[in-house]
């Protein structure tokens, strides 16, 4: 399975904390293949989750360099874990004329875009809602 963006890991890994609270649904589905289902989502994200949790553990949002941007971002849309249009947006350069090697921080730029599309009302199109989608991966690996 391919995760394809955020809320999907999310819902898969929603579904696999829940698993064991509803025995008698998950007895009742047990007498159809959705069972089948229901456990290789569940293991699907439950190793999408670990390796989200991989690439969180290898870098640090708030510093950071774009070098090191790239390759993040590269590491999540591999592992299925970020679209590829969620990736080229994360890639967005800092500047028009940066220092690829030199740190900053990514998720206070990614929030300050997602604060600007807001005021200036355009937090419902295409462009803007891929910069949010960005800024929730940033957050979620910074957590």
């Amino acid at each position: 399975m391919e995760i394809n963006n955020n809320s999907q890991l999310s819902s898969i890994y929603q579904s696999s904390k829940n698993q064991g609270a509803d025995t008698t649904h998950s007895n009742q589905l047990s007498n159809n293949h959705s069972s089948a289902d229901k456990v290789t989502l569940s293991q699907a994200g439950l190793i999408a989750e670990t390796k989200f949790q991989e690439v969180a553990d290898q870098y640090d949002p708030t510093n950071m360099s774009y070098n090191e941007l790239t390759r993040m971002s590269s590491e999540l849309q591999l592992d299925g874990l970020i679209t590829s249009q969620e990736g080229l947006a994360m890639r967005a350069p800092p500047s028009r004329d940066f220092d690829a090697d030199e740190k900053y921080d990514v998720l206070a730029l990614a929030r300050k875009s997602v604060e600007f599309d807001q005021s200036i009302g355009t937090a419902q199109n295409k462009d803007a809602q891929l910069r949010a989608n960005v800024l929730d991966v940033l957050e979620r690996l910074q957590s």
